[in-house]
């Protein structure tokens, strides 16, 4: 019977030891350590100031809108990288400001409506950017022909 008792205990043990012995984390808990994995430094908003030439308006309302519209200059900045390319096509969404889902008055929303009343073939600069997954929009409106 001794020797069923102490059996146990040696399995209890070894049990428990083997639990207790873990590798050092270095505060790292639940994480293993990986010294090829790449951490991503910061995401960068892309930003592209465009000169362009109207091409088909998808007018429904002043603030429902989309232009179909051929990039004819790029203009590059140091601050925000440009993705957009000369002469590609590119459907461009206006990006309205709203405040609590009202409209917001301001300079930036106006010249956005303006810019849906546009004629086939008009040239306007804008600021526009690529949003992953939704498209294309126009940030701020620069100048209309």
């Amino acid at each position: 019977m001794k020797f069923v008792q102490l059996s146990i205990l040696l399995i209890l043990l070894t049990f428990l030891y083997s639990c207790c012995n873990s590798k050092p984390t270095n505060g790292l808990i639940g994480q293993e350590q990986n010294s090829n994995q790449n951490i991503p430094t910061a995401i960068v908003q892309n930003l592209s100031i465009v000169t362009a030439r109207v091409d088909e308006v998808l007018f429904k309302e002043d603030t429902d809108y989309q232009l179909k519209v051929t990039v004819l200059d790029v203009k590059q900045t140091v601050a925000f990288p440009s993705i957009a390319v000369p002469n590609n096509q590119y459907l461009l969404t206006p990006n309205f400001r709203y405040d609590n889902e009202k409209l917001m008055t301001s300079d930036v929303n106006e010249s956005l409506k303006k810019l849906g009343k546009l004629s086939k073939g008009k040239e306007f600069k804008a600021e526009i950017s690529l949003e992953n997954q939704k498209g294309w929009f126009i940030q701020k409106v620069l100048s209309l022909e």
